[in-house]
């Protein structure tokens, strides 16, 4: 009897577990760059794994309640065909965002020409759930970052307190300033909940507008979670002149706040589901293969076609589909941005104990330089400049000029004290930033800009969409220029501005004959 059921399966599902497969092969570099990320748990994907867990045994539980027939839908194979494209796409054009979009429809898409619409449509909220573990949704961090500055601008504005807002930063006259940064957008807040949302929904709810409305309240309280959290830290701060412990333990707290918010919206997800108690629910997953849906074999086999081509592409489309990639900063060095004429270098690489923090670079440079016409007759300048650069061959995870490891400064040792605009000469502006010490009176002020595939932005934001226009070109590489300076009485805006004038140039240059050249 057993060999039986066994030979009934196999009969069944060989062919969508062939595709599952190939499919698996496919993508399998992308996982595993994935795996990688899941595994940085201060950031917003470290719920990946148990999500993929929970997804897996709602897709089994699913297919034992389903049993679904296999047969060949041709009208889906053109969907698989289009998210095989896009995931080829990002491929060959080192877009990793176009490979993260395209891995669920693959999936998805396979169930839909093997099983058709009404018997893959059970498994679209368990495979779903993965959508929320995918990293494209970096792109949403600055639009969150804002409307968190937006709100405490709000909620800051009914107590008699002064402060100035200026882009995601707020300041404290005679106190300091607070970033709200990539960490504070409630990214993973918003991910976690609506997760959370889907989930409860898939398990106790029937009516999908009644599933839409807890996603929505989902949304609603993860940001409100934020929203207080961010208030309460800036506030404390404010009030203990930035000795509060809760300024560095605000990713504990944040947890905490956000686990409150879930009271209401599980208060919320209960009522919902009473509220249905009372509807007759027919069973619509029964007899749901149309007659006449069986084809051979050798037409099930045909439509794994694609994720064929899926394989070859990624195991024979050169090192960038399965090459490694770094953690940490490359050997390979950067010629000196400056003409040792007029630049004297120093036996350092930061300035009174401050660099920048890059991380995955292919190439950097790093040095500290004094002008030679600024030394005064006992060998010392009042300025002292730190030149950094640092680039990518192409961007991928752990590799990236924009990444949530990537800081301009250590926010345990200095604070934001004001930004301002650094014009570095042919229109092209890079963003400013003075820092102040912690423990001392000490400044440093800081110039970066991100020269993306050709393109200079002053912004994260505009950094990471810069990527996208360069699948037009030959291009697919991407730098930061970081240009610090420290000194006690000068005008840091105009100096920073001089300074970059002359070594901006320098790095394009440098750039542009080093990538258009290879």
């Amino acid at each position: 009897m057993e060999r039986i059921k066994g030979k009934s399966f196999f009969r069944k599902s060989w062919a969508i577990c062939l595709f599952l497969s190939l499919a698996v092969i496919g993508v399998w570099p992308t996982l595993l760059r994935l795996f990688e990320r899941w595994q940085k748990f201060d950031e917003a994907y470290s719920h990946g794994f148990l999500v993929m867990l929970i997804s897996l045994y709602l897709c089994f539980g699913t297919w034992k309640r389903v049993r679904p027939e296999s047969g060949v839908y041709w009208p889906w194979l053109f969907l698989l065909v289009v998210a095989t494209l896009i995931y080829l796409a990002g491929q060959f054009l080192l877009v990793e965002a176009f490979q993260q979009v395209a891995l669920i429809p693959i999936f998805f898409s396979g169930l839909l020409v093997f099983w058709g619409w009404r018997q893959a449509l059970p498994f679209l909220i368990p495979m779903g759930l993965l959508a929320f573990t995918l990293p494209f949704w970096d792109y949403l961090s600055l639009p969150l970052q804002l409307i968190t500055v937006a709100a405490n601008q709000f909620m800051l504005s009914w107590l008699d307190i002064e402060f100035v807002v200026e882009g995601v930063f707020v300041y404290f006259p005679g106190v300091g300033a607070f970033e709200i940064a990539h960490g504070c957008s409630g990214l993973r807040y918003l991910l976690v909940g609506i997760t959370l949302s889907l989930l409860y929904g898939e398990l106790n709810l029937r009516k999908w507008s009644s599933r839409i409305q807890l996603v929505l309240l989902g949304v609603i309280f993860s940001l409100l979670a934020n929203w207080i959290r961010v208030f309460i830290i800036i506030y404390v701060g404010y009030e203990s002149n930035m000795t509060s412990s809760l300024i560095k333990e605000h990713d504990f707290f944040g947890w905490w706040v956000f686990a409150a918010t879930l009271v209401p919206l599980f208060f919320l997800a209960r009522w919902l589901e009473l509220r249905e108690a009372c509807l007759i629910v027919k069973d619509l997953e029964t007899n749901l293969v149309a007659p006449g849906c069986k084809v051979s074999g050798l037409r099930q086999l045909v439509v794994s076609v694609p994720v064929l081509v899926l394989v070859a592409a990624t195991y024979f489309s050169g090192p960038s589909a399965v090459g490694k990639w770094n953690s940490g900063k490359s050997s390979k060095s950067i010629p000196a941005l400056v003409d040792s004429s007029r630049w004297m270098p120093l036996f350092t690489q930061e300035l009174s104990g401050w660099s920048p923090d890059i991380k995955g670079a292919d190439r950097y440079v790093e040095a500290s330089y004094v002008r030679k016409d600024e030394l005064r007759a006992d060998g010392v300048s009042e300025e002292v400049v730190f030149i950094g650069l640092y680039t990518y061959d192409y961007q991928r995870p752990g590799a990236e000029a924009v990444q949530y490891h990537n800081r301009f400064y250590d926010a345990s040792v200095q604070l934001p004290d004001r930004t301002f605009e650094v014009d570095s000469g042919s229109s092209i502006e890079l963003s400013g930033l003075t820092l102040k010490y912690r423990q001392s009176s000490e400044h440093i002020h800081v110039a970066y800009g991100y020269y993306i595939e050709g393109r200079w932005e002053r912004f994260d934001l505009q950094a990471k969409l810069a990527q996208l226009p360069g699948v037009f070109n030959r291009r697919s590489d991407a730098s930061i220029l970081v240009i610090g300076l420290q000194c006690a009485t000068c005008d840091a805006q105009r100096t920073l501005g001089t300074i970059a004038s002359e070594i901006r140039p320098s790095a394009q240059d440098y750039l542009d004959g080093f990538y258009l050249a290879n």
